[in-house]
């Protein structure tokens, strides 16, 4: 893949004028930006919006499907994160989550029915369904044990032209943000929210009690607290509530008449068949 940093235009957002480099078609954003990390005149902050992404990523070395020109596809090349990882990533799942809510003029959808599945979708809660609106990505470089730079991938999905194969796929079914909207959103309106709510809650880690508070806000925010549920938590069925996530990421599971239980995300598996 052949990356450039020439032609990049500006945004404006509310902590200051920032790169942005809009392309048209590339394999992947996050892989664009992980390839211009390696070129030293690279911005310490830059932005990188595609129409259209063929070979999308998402968690754990899945694909993230999008249609052209129907969706944001959106990287965040930002250098010296001091943040431990499991905070950071709290923060931008918040961020986007408030993005979304800042854009969605609803009818019939409460700001209360978008929640943050752990670790990093944000997902549509209404009563006969669940449905992923959006995906985060989250790519950190490391020089030894000093983390260098992350690159923060997000998705939001606004066209549903998902082949009968894709949709197969998902444990967790996707949804189309304007199939509950009053208006339809544009990728292009959805940018600068999101960015901005991105943004305030990187500057809130810096602040007076800012890792506590991302922490606590992001107990809040997430989808299936305290609902006892089906799981597959290192590849055994599992049966409790998530009560909760910790500050190094891990997750609080509850179980009877046993200790709690801590599981990575990377070790858990949901059920979207309701709660048990």
């Amino acid at each position: 893949m052949t990356t450039d940093i020439g032609n990049i235009s500006k945004i404006t957002t509310n902590r200051g004028v920032y790169p942005l480099l809009r392309l048209t078609t590339v394999s992947s954003t996050n892989d664009y930006a992980i390839e211009l990390l390696r070129k030293p005149d690279t911005p310490s902050e830059l932005f990188i919006v595609a129409d259209h992404q063929t070979m999308g990523k998402g968690q754990m070395g899945r694909s993230w499907h999008t249609s052209p020109g129907n969706n944001l596809n959106l990287s965040y090349l930002i250098k010296n994160i001091t943040s431990a990882p499991s905070i950071f990533n709290m923060a931008i799942a918040l961020g986007v989550l408030e993005g979304i809510r800042d854009c969605s003029f609803i009818e019939g959808v409460r700001s209360s029915d978008f929640h943050i599945k752990w670790p990093n979708d944000i997902v549509l809660d209404q009563v006969s369904e669940v449905r992923k609106i959006a995906g985060i990505l989250i790519e950190n470089s490391w020089r030894g044990e000093t983390q260098t730079a992350s690159i923060v991938g997000v998705g939001v999905n606004l066209d549903t032209r998902f082949s009968t194969e894709q949709v197969a796929g998902f444990n967790l079914m996707p949804g189309n943000l304007n199939d509950y909207l009053s208006e339809n959103l544009s990728a292009l309106s959805l940018e600068l929210p999101i960015i901005n709510s991105i943004q305030n809650r990187i500057h809130m880690l810096s602040t007076y009690r800012g890792d506590e508070i991302i922490l606590e806000d992001f107990n809040k925010e997430l989808f299936g607290l305290n609902s006892e549920r089906l799981y597959t938590i290192d590849n055994k069925p599992f049966k409790g509530a998530l009560l909760g996530i910790e500050k190094d990421g891990r997750g609080v599971f509850s179980r009877v008449d046993r200790e709690n239980l801590k599981a990575q995300s990377s070790s858990v598996v949901w059920s979207f068949k309701g709660k048990v």
